[in-house]
């Protein structure tokens, strides 16, 4: 799709003039042989799209069906769209598998939410073909929306979404971002995020599909007094790789940022989470946390957690913390003490240390789902043991 749209996004610039992506990048270090796949992104065709009744759309990532009218939120096609939604991101990344992003968008839409909403706004995107979804959202000044992005197993070829949101003064916006596909695809998201006066950006992350579930989030908090939070759980098996970059600009006056992931890997798989905390000149009372915890199962998975600060101003309050390792000896001796065999008290350990994250209220609408999938993985890597 040759689409006007992201000109200004491109400053003009073009995917030739960028040599490959490679590991010896720092945003794509960790990926090892996965990295080939990424450069000179190859786009199929539009499939027919398989309707469910569950959710709000289904789009195949190159058109979309709207199953319900929902009157709190507006739908405008790509097509129509007149102009970029957010502004140049102060530190929105410019390299080949960007601009490519851009250059071959496939379809997609923007949301505007108009009006408040307790009820998730919910997507199913599904895919034959490898494709690059464009998905804005918008909300209004003083409103709240909710919207849940699923990506399961109706996903048979890679995807490469594109996702810019822009809060207005005094809004809300909660999203629930879940790759829970089969893992010969690749999910490869760009997230981009500008939060005006007072407004608050949630984002819950569920990453336990794809060979390749990768998301990196640059997130500008512009206005006084905004607010970014980020929860989320990774499971890996086999040889998948869960990859989260988070980078949150604090530009405005009291402002805060809060993150915790938690992710267990069994197997070969691994996992990436660099998060950069940016406090700018002139952004007192900003207060930022940010917490990465890993689980191994295997002597062969492995987890990279690499926090950073950045801070140009005096008067605020920040910290970062990440651990990684095998379940403690002494929680093993803990819960076997009762009675329990080794097999079920992995399992229990597993789910009470993902807990802190999935038994949140907010988590309710994936709860059982999150929680059916944990098992699932856990007995796979237990019979891959046996096998």
């Amino acid at each position: 799709m040759n689409n006007k749209l992201f000109e200004k996004n491109l400053k003009s610039l073009s995917s030739k003039d960028f040599d490959n992506i490679s590991t010896k990048d720092e945003d794509w270090k960790y990926l090892g042989k996965k990295i080939f796949e990424l450069n000179d992104i190859e786009v199929g065709k539009s499939s027919d799209i398989q309707a469910s009744k569950e959710f709000d759309i289904d789009s195949n990532c190159f058109n979309y069906e709207l199953n319900s009218k929902n009157n709190h939120i507006e739908v405008a096609d790509i097509n129509v769209i007149k102009k970029p939604l957010i502004k140049e991101s102060t530190k929105r990344p410019f390299d080949k598998f960007n601009i490519e992003q851009f250059e071959k968008v496939t379809g997609g839409f923007q949301l505007n939410i108009t009006d408040d909403s307790e009820q998730y706004f919910s997507i199913n995107f599904q895919s034959n073909d490898n494709a690059i979804p464009y998905i804005g959202i918008k909300v209004n000044k003083n409103k709240s929306g909710k919207l849940y992005l699923n990506f399961d197993e109706l996903v048979n070829g890679n995807i490469y979404p594109i996702v810019e949101i822009l809060l207005n003064d005094n809004s809300n916006l909660e999203i629930i971002l879940s790759v829970t596909s089969q893992k010969s695809v690749n999910i490869v998201s760009s997230i981009y995020a500008q939060l005006e006066r007072d407004s608050n950006l949630t984002i819950h992350n569920i990453s336990t599909g794809a060979g390749l579930s990768r998301s990196r989030m640059d997130i500008d908090l512009l206005g006084n007094g905004s607010e970014f939070s980020l929860d989320g759980i990774y499971f890996g098996e086999e040889n998948q790789i869960h990859d989260n970059r988070v980078f949150v600009n604090h530009l405005g006056k009291n402002t805060s940022s809060n993150m915790i992931t938690k992710g267990v890997l069994g197997d070969k798989s691994s996992s990436i989470f660099t998060g950069t905390i940016h406090i700018a000149e002139g952004a007192e009372k900003t207060e930022s946390h940010q917490e990465n915890r890993n689980i191994l199962l295997s002597e062969e998975a492995t987890a990279q957690s690499v926090p950073n600060l950045e801070i140009l101003c005096d008067d605020v309050i920040c910290s970062h913390g990440s651990s990684v390792g095998p379940i403690e000896e002494n929680l093993y001796h803990y819960v076997m003490s009762r009675g329990i065999k080794k097999i079920d008290a992995d399992k229990l350990l597993i789910k009470g240390f993902f807990n802190e994250v999935i038994n949140d209220s907010k988590w309710d609408i994936v709860h059982d789902k999150v929680s059916e999938i944990i098992d699932k993985k856990y007995m796979n890597l237990i019979g891959s043991k046996n096998g």
